[in-house]
């Protein structure tokens, strides 16, 4: 049995975490750090997991979280996690970070991204990129974990197989992405607000999205050369939920759906996780949400291959994921407590 603690349990993401982590037969929680509110019961905060989660909530203390844990989440938001970092790492605990401060290789990177400079460089290089389907071997012998990014979880997945047999061009791809207003975290901001969000799709930080330099820096180590795309995200007015619409030109001819088809079940065939959808038939987000599913599917148009995938925002791009990562880590089946 692990013990497991999670830091910054009271956000969207940590509270998925923790449903997550009280249904596993592996895992016992020792500590929900809050920022907010500690010492409360948790279940006093959320009211659905009375009689299912009724621990004492704890202030953050290194020491004592060390201490009685084995694993570590960190559920807080950027910019913060990097502070806190230094006193947990080197104690032989499991580390899974959710926020994104150590995915991006290249500190440069980070401060262009996020606008911000990067306050622990000397440990980003400890952190193995942890997209459970694509780097399953590294992701087993590591001790600290980048957990990806929603965007780049749906994206990368679309795009891993064709960018590996390199039967797409590196530097046409269009990315179109449309997510639930729960990506925007459980802080109140305008943007997010009901009458400001709903009835209304809007287009956002296009072509300045932090999570593009993600993508990039991921499709680039598939393809062992620089690969650009175009990214736009939108939010609409649904609360979970993410699709990905990936546009690429064909740089082999004479190509079928049953070619695509065949290569995707091969690079995915062993993933419990991804699901490819029957030629002809396109995800949506209804079918995935409130899972740790990605649904893939695709369609060829002249030249032009489009792949559509589907994601909920909060569990396979962030803490389901974070949780399938632990199960790899520790030798457990991918979907021990994820699929009840």
């Amino acid at each position: 049995m692990k013990k497991v603690s999670v830091i910054g349990a009271t956000g969207y993401t940590g509270l998925e975490l923790v449903k997550i982590l009280i249904r596993h037969k592996n895992v016992k929680i020792a500590h929900l750090c809050v920022r907010k509110e500690p010492e409360a019961i948790y279940s006093d905060i959320f009211p659905e997991l009375k009689g299912l989660c009724d621990i004492k909530c704890s202030f953050l203390e290194p020491e004592l979280i060390c201490r009685d844990s084995d694993i570590i989440f960190f559920a807080l938001p950027h910019k913060v996690t990097m502070t806190l970092m230094a006193s947990f790492l080197g104690k032989g605990k499991k580390i899974i970070d959710l926020s994104s401060d150590y995915r991006l290789n290249d500190p440069d990177l980070y401060n262009q991204a996020y606008a911000h400079e990067h306050g622990d460089v000397e440990n980003i290089a400890k952190f193995t990129y942890g997209l459970s389907e694509i780097n399953k071997k590294n992701i087993a012998a590591a001790d600290n974990i980048a957990n990806p990014g929603c965007f780049p979880t749906s994206i990368l997945l679309a795009l891993y197989p064709v960018i590996k047999e390199n039967i797409v061009s590196y530097n046409q791809i269009i990315v179109d992405s449309k997510t639930g207003v729960s990506g925007g975290g459980r802080t109140p901001a305008l943007g997010f607000h009901f009458p400001e969000c709903n009835e209304s799709v809007k287009p956002y930080k296009v072509g300045i999205h932090q999570h593009e330099p993600e993508v990039e820096q991921e499709l680039s180590k598939y393809a062992k050369k620089k690969v650009d795309i175009i990214f736009v995200p939108h939010l609409i007015p649904m609360t979970r939920g993410l699709l990905s619409t990936c546009y690429c030109d064909l740089t082999k001819k004479k190509i079928t759906l049953d070619d695509i088809n065949a290569l995707y079940d091969k690079y995915y065939k062993d993933n419990k996780f991804i699901r490819i959808r029957k030629i002809g038939d396109t995800p949506q987000t209804k079918d995935v949400v409130n899972s740790n599913f990605c649904d893939i599917g695709f369609q060829l148009i002249d030249n032009k291959l489009i792949i559509i995938s589907a994601i909920d925002n909060l569990i396979k791009g962030a803490s389901g994921q974070a949780v399938q990562n632990m199960n790899i880590m520790c030798g457990f089946p991918d979907e021990e407590g994820i699929i009840n």
